[in-house]
């Protein structure tokens, strides 16, 4: 399994380039435009990946940055350059909040916004029982540890991985499997969900001044848009891919609206 990265994920790797790094006296040089599209630009990513030649089934693209606080609409689009990217490709687009911090994007120390980034989902545990709302992570995945929420009760006796009934896997929360092979394609996502808010254990303000915030009930953890927790990478997950008919240099572009929460 790798790794991969579009021009503005490249860019945002380290963070350097907005608003800056210790020690650095000018911004970083980069290929792109923006290094934060939410603060630079109108709220929509758009990102190149320029295929390499050599990906596979379950390689994993960054596409970039979602910062904490921010909500990733599942109304984007994969379009495709003259040139097919390859027979057979079908891509999920989700992503790795609340992931393990050794997969999220690198803190920038110099940022206006500190954030904590020791809140990370917990691995799964068999005969627990969950809640919606629920987020952890499943040891037994491809790639290991990616991260599930919780949409109905569950008692835990099956690994979320394979329970389609209580689960919805976090790398296609904003869109389930798309074919994206063909050349001068333009695929909208499907079966992308704003939907089940986690984690679970957030309360809302009180909405009563002296008194104290109830917990979110089921339904309403089930039915509110889901705010990244830390900044994390949307991602397009690689299900299934031709390497015979791969295409180096193949373009793919992905148009992915983002909005702040309230």
């Amino acid at each position: 399994m790798a790794t991969w990265y579009t021009d503005v994920a490249t860019n945002q790797q380290q963070n350097v380039n907005f608003p800056g790094f210790p020690g650095q006296t000018t911004m970083t040089t980069q290929p792109g435009s923006q290094n934060n599209p939410l603060f630079e630009a109108p709220p929509e990513i758009i990102a190149t990946y320029t295929w390499v030649g050599t990906e596979a089934a379950n390689d994993i693209i960054n596409i970039a940055i979602a910062p904490a606080g921010t909500i990733v609409s599942p109304n984007g689009k994969v379009s495709s350059g003259l040139v097919a990217p390859s027979a057979t490709l079908t891509l999920a687009i989700g992503d790795n909040d609340l992931g393990s911090l050794a997969s999220l994007p690198v803190v920038n120390a110099a940022s206006l916004a500190s954030q904590s980034q020791d809140f990370v989902a917990p691995t799964w545990v068999a005969s627990t029982a969950y809640v919606k709302g629920n987020v952890v992570a499943s040891p037994n995945s491809v790639p290991t540890y990616q991260t599930f929420t919780c949409i109905s009760a569950s008692s835990g006796t099956v690994d979320p991985l394979t329970d389609t009934v209580h689960w919805i896997q976090n790398h296609i929360r904003y869109s389930n499997s798309i074919n994206c092979a063909a050349a001068a394609g333009n695929v909208a996502f499907a079966l992308g969900t704003q939907l089940y808010g986690g984690p679970a254990s957030i309360v809302p303000y009180s909405t009563t001044p002296g008194t104290a915030a109830a917990g979110l009930t089921a339904a309403q953890i089930a039915n509110q848009p889901y705010v990244i927790q830390n900044d994390c990478w949307i991602q397009a997950k690689i299900l299934t891919i031709n390497g015979a008919t791969l295409n180096a240099n193949a373009v793919s572009i992905f148009r992915i609206p983002l909005a702040c929460s309230n």
